[in-house]
């Protein structure tokens, strides 16, 4: 194994054992028909990409315990935003204003629960049908406190995904703490957080809404998402000249060399880490009584270790000119 095989999956802290739903192969299948059905997928080679990618095997990783009708309604909202993250990332290259309308018009779409008929103008009817769809499928599993929370982390991911893209427009590298403040909204794990709820037909208490820990929970889950998909998508992000990654932010601002910068990446995920099993373990002794609490918390563990086991079976993260990924100890 080369020194670049190493650095581009390495080993990190992460001690939960690996779990997948039974229904991973049927949403798959039933995730192709759906994406094909809204035209989402007519672009030259996007078949074959969304195939490699394996989306519903995330959502079957993050939530092992869902129906399967619930795990199709959480791959289509993966679909969408990946979609979504592609149109605005090409769009505020040709066009910024009419990018970021769209993003308003998103926002608007949940909130007022009537697509604006902008909305298909700026994305395209495809992703327009499609985000509408997910929603009327979500909207009556929630109640109002859930849409107000959910409709402000869509629109902090958005917020960050137009960050993200105007400065690749600008061709401007981000400053490191810029960086992970703003990956925090642009990696969408508190929109995704947030979908355990209706997966699993429960509404978190608000005594775990409201404890401290909760908070920080979440925080340290997405920010070890984020880094853990920082680690394994630099060399792709290297090849086309892409800044966003804490591998490159901690390589400029430390002046460190790249084996250097990995390392350091690598020890700041596994402080948070660490962070997350801490507030996980008060948590559990505090709310251990609460079924929906327990689950709220366990399916954040299956998304640290989900979204690991998937970022490397994925295609998502790799190209035919990177070299072959192995898989983390933990």
């Amino acid at each position: 194994m080369t020194q670049r095989d190493e650095l581009a999956a390495p080993a990190v802290l992460c001690p939960f054992a690996p779990r997948i739903s039974p229904h991973a192969d049927a949403v798959q299948r039933w995730s192709l028909h759906w994406a094909t059905r809204h035209g989402l997928l007519d672009r030259p080679g996007a078949r074959q990409a969304f195939a490699r990618a394996r989306f519903a095997n995330l959502m079957a990783r993050a939530h092992p315990d869902a129906g399967e009708a619930e795990l199709r309604l959480a791959t289509a909202w993966l679909i969408s935003t990946f979609v979504l993250d592609d149109l605005l990332e090409r769009a505020l290259v040709r066009d910024p204003e009419p990018a970021r309308a769209a993003v308003a018009e998103v926002v608007r779409l949940l909130r007022d629960q009537q697509p604006a008929p902008i909305l298909a103008t700026a994305l395209g009817r495809p992703l327009a049908a499609a985000l509408g769809e997910v929603w009327r499928r979500t909207e009556p599993r929630v109640g109002a406190a859930w849409r107000e929370r959910f409709v402000g982390h869509v629109a902090d991911y958005l917020a960050g995904t137009l960050w993200e893209a105007g400065n690749r427009a600008a061709d401007r590298p981000p400053l490191l703490e810029e960086y992970r403040r703003m990956r925090h909204h642009s990696a969408a794990t508190d929109m995704f957080f947030d979908l355990i709820e209706p997966m699993h037909g429960i509404e978190l208490p608000r005594a775990l809404l409201e404890d401290p820990d909760f908070d920080a929970a979440r925080r340290a889950a997405g920010t070890v998402i984020g880094i853990f998909n920082d680690l394994i998508s630099w060399p792709k992000e290297a090849a086309i000249g892409d800044h966003h990654n804490i591998v490159f932010a901690m390589q400029r601002e430390h002046r460190l060399s790249l084996p250097d910068a990995v390392a350091a990446a690598v020890a700041e995920h596994d402080e948070h880490m660490i962070e997350f099993q801490v507030a996980r373990d008060r948590l559990e002794t505090r709310h251990w009584d609460d079924r929906a609490a327990i689950i709220g918390i366990t399916d954040l563990v299956h998304w640290i270790r989900g979204n690991l086991d998937w970022s490397l079976e994925s295609g998502r993260y790799s190209s035919e000119d990177l070299p072959a990924q192995r898989r983390p100890s933990g």
